[in-house]
This record gives C-alpha cells, sequence and structure tokens, in this order.
C-alpha cells in the first residue's frame, strides 16, 4: 500500500505545530481525576506539573555506552530525572539497569516472572506475550485523556500506522517509539561529473539510469581500464547501504514485503512477476560484464572500494550516503574528486514509482497492569514532545550536549522521534539555502544542515556531505516530494510473527537469496524464478500467507 493517509495528516501536525509554537509551548490543562486506577489521580494536576506531593514510577532502564553523564550523576540519578521530577512531579526508579548487550536477557526474566516494573520499553514479541499473558493496561482511555492535542498529532504525522501498530484487538496496549520511516527510503547517487563528462542528461526514467549505468561501464570515464554498472554485495537484497531495493521498486517490485493484491489480501512481495523482471535486467548486465563478477563473496566495504577507485558512478542507498560510505572516496586533500547526487528512483513504465519503506518503530512503552499512575507515561510522552519541538526554558537538559555531558536524551524515560521531521527539512532548509537566509528555521536539526551546508558553499569541503543530503534538490527534498505525491510504499504487515512465519521464513529467505544470486550470475536461467516461487509456497510460503492474513483480517481489514 501506499501513504494514503499520509496527506491529511500531514496539513493536522503542521497546525497544531504552529499552534503550540504561538502559545509559548505551554501544555493545555487537563481536568483532576478521582484517584482510581484510569489514569485519574487525585494527586496529579491536570499537566502533572503542579503536583503537591510527587509519585514515583519505577522502570527498567537500558544502559547506552555513549551516554557521557555529569559529574556525580548517573542512570539513577541525573538532571534529566530531576526536571522531570520538577516539570512533571514524577520521581522516576529504576528497579535495575542494564547495558545493551544485557537488557534483552534480564527483560524476558522479568516477565517469565511475572515481576515487572510500571513502565517499560519491550519489543513486539513482548508486547503480544505482555497481552497474552494479561499483564498490562490497556492504554486507550488514558492516552485519549491526557495526550495533548499536540501529541497526538505527532504520533500520527505517518497516518496512524506505527500508533495502529502497538494496538492489539484495536485497544492500544503500548506507545510506540516512533521514528521516522521514510529515512529508510532509496534514491539513485550518480557521480554528476561523470553525466558533464560524457554529456548525458540527468535521469527522468529507469531507461536513462540504465543508459548511464551502461555509458559508465562501456566508457570508463574514470580512466581506470575496467568500470561497472552498480555495486551489489553479497547481501544485496537486505544491505541497507548499497540498497538496491530502488532498483527493484522502478519495476514495481518490493522485495521482502507484503503487500495487497487486487483481491485486498496480502501477497509477498519477492515472489510477485515483477521481481522477475527486475532480476532479468541484472542478469542482462552481469552478462555483459557490467557487474563485478565477485560480487557475491564481497561485503559492502570491498563493494565500496570499486567507488573509492572511480570504477563505479551509479548507486542506490538511503539520504546519508554521502557521509558514509561516499564521502572518504569524494574528498581528498580539501577537495571534491567525486560529485554524487541523489536523484529520485525513476520509472520502467511510466506509472508511479514507490520507494519501499518499513514500519519505522523501535520499541513500544508498556505500562504495568498494576502501576498506580499509567497516566504519568503519557505526562512523560507529552513532555518529550514539547521539549522537543517547542522547547521553553529550563527544557536544555533533555537534550545536553556538551563537553562534560554527551546523550542526555538517552535518559529520557519515554521516547519518540518525529516521523516526518527529515522530510519537512526537505522543504525548509532548500529555501534557507537558496535565500541564504537561515533565521525562519526553528528546531535542533535545521539551523544545524543549514550552517554546515552555509559553510561548504563558503569553501569548507569537509562540510560537502551535508549538501547532497539537505541542499536544493538533495535527498531531503526528494524524500519530502516523495511524501507531498503519495510515493512511499509501506510493508503492509507489521505484525508480530506468527508460528509459522517464524519457523518458515529464515529458510525460504535463504533459498531466496541462493536462488536469486545464481539467477543474477546467470548460473541458472531467468525461469529458474518460477520453479522457485512454487517450491516457496510448497515449503511453507502458502501457510505463512494464510497466517499473515489472518492477521491481515484481526486488524481491521
Amino acid at each position: 500500500m501506499g501513504s494514503k493517509r499520509i496527506l491529511p495528516w500531514l496539513m493536522i501536525v503542521v497546525l497544531v505545530f504552529l499552534a503550540a509554537c504561538s502559545n509559548s509551548g505551554n501544555k493545555e490543562n487537563e481536568p483532576a481525576g478521582n484517584g482510581t486506577n484510569n489514569g485519574n489521580n487525585t494527586e496529579a494536576s491536570g499537566d502533572g506539573g503542579e503536583r503537591t506531593t510527587p509519585i514515583e514510577l519505577t522502570m527498567f532502564r537500558e544502559s547506552a555506552a555513549d551516554i557521557k553523564f555529569l559529574p556525580g550523576e548517573s542512570m539513577d540519578k541525573n538532571s534529566v530525572y530531576d526536571a522531570i521530577e520538577r516539570d512533571l512531579g514524577i520521581r522516576i526508579k529504576n528497579i535495575w539497569v542494564a547495558d545493551a548487550t544485557q537488557y534483552q536477557q534480564k527483560l524476558q526474566m522479568s516477565i517469565s516472572s511475572n515481576d515487572i516494573a510500571d513502565l517499560m520499553q519491550v519489543t513486539m514479541a513482548q508486547l503480544q506475550q505482555l497481552v497474552e499473558a494479561d499483564m498490562i493496561m490497556d492504554l486507550t482511555e488514558v492516552y485519549e485523556q491526557h495526550a495533548t492535542p499536540e501529541t497526538k498529532a505527532y504520533i500520527m504525522g505517518d497516518g496512524g500506522t506505527q500508533l495502529d501498530s502497538a494496538k492489539i484487538g484495536g485497544k492500544l496496549m503500548a506507545i510506540p517509539a516512533t521514528n521516522g520511516p521514510y529515512g529508510a527510503s532509496t534514491q539513485v547517487w550518480i557521480r554528476r561529473d561523470w553525466l558533464k563528462q560524457l554529456n548525458l542528461p540527468e535521469p527522468q526514467t529507469m531507461q536513462d539510469v540504465l543508459a548511464i549505468a551502461e555509458a559508465f561501464a562501456t566508457q570508463d570515464p574514470g580512466g581506470t581500464g575496467k568500470s561497472y554498472a552498480l555495486p551489489l554485495t553479497k547481501d544485496f537484497l537486505n544491505d541497507a547501504t548499497f540498497d538496491i531495493k530502488g532498483f527493484f521498486n522502478s519495476y514495481h517490485a518490493y522485495p521482502n514485503q507484503w503487500v495487497e493484491n487486487e483481491a485486498g489480501e496480502l501477497v509477498f512481495g519477492s515472489i510477485q512477476p515483477q521481481m522477475k523482471q527486475a532480476l532479468k535486467q541484472l542478469q542482462d548486465m552481469y552478462v555483459a560484464g557490467h557487474l563485478d563478477t565477485e560480487f557475491a563473496v564481497k561485503d559492502l566495504v570491498k563493494a565500496n572500494e570499486l567507488l573509492a577507485a572511480n570504477k563505479v558512478g551509479v548507486v542506490y542507498g538511503p539520504f546519508w550516503l554521502s557521509a558514509y560510505p561516499l564521502f572518504d572516496n569524494a574528498v581528498k586533500e580539501g577537495k571534491l574528486v567525486q560529485d554524487w547526487w541523489p536523484y529520485p528512483i525513476t520509472s520502467i513504465d511510466g506509472d508511479p514509482t514507490l520507494s519501499q519503506i518499513e514500519l519505522g518503530v523501535s520499541g513500544y512503552y508498556v505500562v504495568s497492569k498494576n502501576a498506580k499512575h499509567p497516566e504519568a507515561a503519557i505526562e512523560l510522552l507529552n513532555k518529550w514532545v514539547q521539549a522537543y519541538t517547542v522547547p521553553v526554558e529550563g527544557d536544555e537538559v533533555y537534550f545536553l550536549q556538551n563537553e562534560e555531558a554527551a546523550s542526555y536524551w538517552k535518559l529520557s524515560p519515554v521516547r519518540a522521534f518525529s516521523q516526518i521531521e527529515n522530510v519537512m527539512l526537505g522543504e525548509s532548509v532548500p529555501k534557507a539555502v537558496e535565500a541564504k537566509d537561515g533565521s525562519a528555521l526553528t528546531g535542533l536539526e535545521a539551523p544545524n544542515r543549514f550552517g554546515k551546508i552555509m559553510k561548504y558553499l563558503d569553501g569548507e569541503v569537509s562540510e560537502w556531505a551535508e549538501y547532497p543530503i539537505s541542499g536544493p534538490n538533495g535527498a531531503f527534498a526528494i524524500m519530502y516530494d516523495y511524501l507531498q505525491t503519495d510515493r512511499y510504499h509501506f510493508n503492509a504487515f507489521y505484525g508480530t510473527p506468527g508460528p509459522v512465519m517464524t519457523e518458515k521464513l529464515p529458510v525460504l529467505d535463504a533459498k531466496m537469496n541462493e536462488v536469486f544470486t545464481k539467477i543474477v550470475m546467470n548460473q541458472v536461467s531467468i525461469d529458474e524464478f518460477d520453479k522457485f516461487v512454487e517450491e516457496w509456497q510448497r515449503l511453507g510460503g502458502t501457510a505463512m500467507t494464510e497466517e499473515v492474513n489472518a492477521w491481515y483480517t484481526s486488524v481491521g481489514n
């Protein structure tokens, strides 16, 4: 499915944020409650900021190696926790703290022993487990009553997909740790200096991209004696850096995603006819000598050596590709020696090309059924949203980053990042760059990115990476255009893997990677694709599809 629910909510988000800015970040008051365990407590004022007696909220916390504490501070006692008690009247008490290597193990032990904290972050699978064990609270009413209008609009920035993923049986059982799903979209990055050298136009269609790749491979603009059309890695179907999914998307194929067919049922994108067409094109490029014959044994580092050596001038990847790994290839001794630039993925047939993305949720915040103050979780979410979007005096501690402290944002108990911030930068920052005036830019990201671009334009080549990301017609501008023209393709399945998928998918994926690699390398005929589809269905794919569609029906489709 595309992003049909996004555009109306995008307008709401903008309007609410404008209202919030005009209100100087003040939160709306909410009515005091009746002391029951439904989120309305006599100790709480409307927004939690006027409690006469602080309430206590217990947590399990995951520490992070990059947090640098101020002298005397720790995960258990720190300036962020102090600010939360000051602003909300909530006293955070950590039951235990574990690093990233131990957190999941300790969390699972606590869940298994039915001994959980008031508030904790869990995975989707753990969310399902906690619901089935009846250990966590239905937050539907608590969220409705205590989330501010600004928070509700902020969480709905993607049209509601991420919030819906936290609903089970129509009930809101968690708060999603939202993030921007659009950052995983792909562009096609091309050496502009080579386009000029060979007098080639910028690509408008997939045929143009293929012609450019062929010209780079055959005319050797790098003067190396041997050039290639595209870099592939041994994990080319799953590589998040040299992300070839954008190539498949140009053929309206969506590998590893579940897509809705004309009958309203979900089918697996990797076995659809469009995949066969795209694989055939890669096979043709390989046969012509335009792909590295050793790609099947090369990781990202090895594949990038081709770019560094001026042997490749076209690569698919995300918005940050200019920062890594292209930067070290492009900037040498203070000079730009490779002029990479992102372009929108193009269509093979004129129909709109959709860039595939995933859900984008990094976890779920759940509240124990025994928690005395479930509304505290929503108040923490409100505070994060307000401090992140329209900070007021004193909020700087929530994002403390200086010589003495680092990554203090990770101390906030509830964190939900904007789903559309980077996308919206694709409108605001390019305009500011073109006007050479960043005075209208707000927030944390936009002024910082604008400043880097202006330094680059003033001659600081070390800041080059930012220019193709957020400059005019850069990656963020492309992502913004994708959003405005409804050109994102979400995975239609975002539920917890069922028993069949858990058992069968790893085996099916391994077989798929093997067969598709052989097809590209011309070790088997393209018709092997059809044989694979039949085998995929027989080895569990049909049963898995039935399981996925049962979930799809259960969530209201």
